[in-house]
């Protein structure tokens, strides 16, 4: 992360080769996340209610308590994570001016865990929000990807 302080990214081809292949990486793992969270919880606010609250007449049991709360831990721990470099090199490579994405970004994927914490004890509806948090975080995330590689 030294180029992060220098201007060796400019200069160092091999350096520009290796933050591209992160990057790509990223990106792949931000869209298994995707594909995760559909399998996991789902993407629509019907499937992510029967998912998280259950339905007795079908026969689905509720998500259990503990394992929202590990849901919801890891996916805050490897979020920060992800975007905390992502957000470095987007930064150092783009050069922005305003960092509204940067905000936004960082509090929607605070916000996606917390908002279905909410739907599980609260309100339903907090459901849909956090989905649509998770996949504004994701699509903010994939955006900077492409910025970043279209930039090296």
């Amino acid at each position: 992360m030294k180029f992060l302080v220098t201007n060796e990214l400019r200069l160092n081809p091999l350096l520009r080769l290796l933050v591209a292949f992160f990057v790509v990486m990223m990106m792949l793992f931000i869209l298994s996340d995707i594909a995760l969270f559909h399998y996991q919880i789902g993407l629509t606010p019907q499937k992510a209610t029967l998912s998280l609250l259950g339905d007795e007449e079908a026969f689905i049991e509720p998500m259990l308590f503990d394992v929202l709360l590990e849901r919801v831990h890891v996916t805050l721990f490897i979020s920060m994570i992800t975007l905390a470099t992502l957000v470095s090199i987007y930064i150092r490579v783009v050069k922005p001016t305003t960092y509204r994405i940067v905000h936004t970004v960082f509090l929607s994927a605070v916000g996606t865990p917390i908002l279905l914490l909410f739907g599980y004890f609260v309100v339903q509806i907090f459901i849909a929000l956090s989905i649509g948090l998770f996949l504004l975080w994701h699509g903010c995330a994939l955006y900077m990807c492409v910025v970043i590689l279209k930039r090296l």
